[in-house]
């Protein structure tokens, strides 16, 4: 079974500048709207056929808005033979702690976010 991790446990790991390699699910017109800037833009969508753009020699954590297509690339990964930690409530929460972390492009993300 794959690990998870909190938003807060995720803002230490990137403020002690720890080697990760973060993998975002979402889809473009979400990361268009509210995005961490140096996850990597992999969509669920597309995540089987892009399995060779994760760096596996890192350790992985996986987002997406609410956890729940985190969780599901997080179970594929593990069927196969890959480890990868999701992180729970992901965007959503990050926005609503206003952290740092992530940078807001379209002003109009509560409603995307509610």
């Amino acid at each position: 079974m794959y690990t998870q991790i909190t938003t807060k446990e995720l803002e230490n790991l990137v403020h002690q500048n720890a080697e990760i390699e973060l993998i975002d699910v979402r889809e473009k017109n979400e990361w268009d709207q509210v995005r961490i800037p140096w996850a990597k833009l992999i969509p669920l969508s597309s995540i089987e056929f892009r399995i060779d753009d994760i760096d596996f020699s890192k350790p992985v954590y996986v987002f997406c808005r609410t956890g729940g297509r985190s969780w599901q690339v997080c179970g594929w990964l593990e069927s196969q033979w890959k480890k990868a930690t999701n992180i729970i409530w992901s965007i959503k929460q990050l926005y609503e702690d206003q952290s740092d972390i992530i940078d807001v492009t379209d002003k109009f993300v509560p409603s995307y976010l509610l």
